[in-house]
């Protein structure tokens, strides 16, 4: 009995939730860009090594854990410095690989992409003869894996990653690896996003969509809606930031599921309940529907020009 008592509580989840939340309140004040997870991310193998650290010497007394826990702190840092600051290289090289498709004689497409981590920017192309193009900065290990088809004067396009690298320090996690694509103005898209972590501007101007689906697990999600047509879409986010542009002549209603996210929403729009509506949308010409879930973090909708 004497000896279980003499064992010290471990401090390792409660110092690992109160960090957590610290960066949290960090990231609704501005303080830290919601991008700070995407880092942290990175170094998921500290965990284990905090882990190891609590079994080994933390269990011992008080006095322990509070070591283990200032060796997990230091190394914490020292590898956020490593990483942020990029003194050291690892994983190899990125290599650049170019994106075409050609559009043909459909009218409507189906595109789906999935980078899995990293950036992703969305714009439409200056003209309409090609589906998708665009290019990739690839990391060691991973390359492209493309499907197209035709049905009639629909398309079906999917581009996404394989075999790639999923290590700590790997390139597959930086911030260098983009995928910068340009969209057809030139047909009706249904788009289709899946990004688990990092970043994705999806800048939909000029583009005609019927459907838009994105999913992200953890990072920034920016969206800059069209300023014509109707379409229905599901912006669906767990640890971030949503922003969503709504242009001018556009009017949007937002289902909004934000869980223990804040929200910053314009003067003028409508609150009822979770739903949320711009200005005049009962009688726009030109409207979206979206359903916004943003689990921790914030949802942010701005009125652009």
């Amino acid at each position: 009995m004497d000896e279980k008592r003499s064992r010290g509580v471990s401090i390792f989840g409660p110092v690992i939730l109160i960090a957590a939340g610290v960066v949290l309140l960090l990231n609704t004040l501005g303080i830290v860009e919601w991008s700070i997870w995407w880092t942290l991310l990175r170094l998921w193998p500290i965990l284990l090594v905090a882990a190891g650290l609590d079994l080994l010497i933390g269990r011992r007394s008080m006095l322990g854990s509070l070591v283990a826990t200032l060796l997990v702190l230091a190394i914490l840092a020292v590898a956020l410095w490593i990483t942020l600051s990029g003194s050291i290289q690892l994983g190899g090289e990125l290599r650049t690989e170019q994106i075409s498709q050609a559009l043909g004689d459909a009218t409507q497409a189906e595109v789906m992409v999935d980078p899995g981590v990293g950036v992703l920017q969305i714009e439409a192309l200056p003209e309409a003869a090609n589906l998708v193009e665009g290019e990739i900065n690839l990391a060691g290990g991973e390359r492209i894996d493309q499907d197209f088809s035709v049905t009639g004067s629909r398309a079906t396009y999917r581009l996404r990653t394989t075999q790639g690298s999923w290590g700590p320090f790997n390139w597959g996690w930086n911030d260098q690896r983009v995928w910068d694509l340009g969209l057809s103005p030139g047909a009706t898209l249904a788009l289709d996003a899946d990004l688990g972590a990092g970043e994705a501007v999806l800048d939909l101007t000029g583009l005609t969509l019927s459907d838009l689906q994105v999913n992200f697990g953890l990072g920034r999600l920016e969206v800059t809606l069209p300023a014509a047509g109707r379409f229905e879409g599901s912006l669906e986010g767990a640890i971030g930031q949503t922003l969503i542009i709504v242009p001018e002549g556009m009017a949007v209603r937002i289902q909004a599921d934000t869980g223990l996210a804040s929200r910053d929403v314009p003067a003028g729009y409508q609150h009822e309940g979770d739903v949320i509506t711009s200005p005049g949308y009962d009688t726009a010409e030109n409207r979206a529907d979206l359903q916004v879930s943003q689990a921790i973090g914030l949802l942010q909708i701005r009125a652009g020009e």
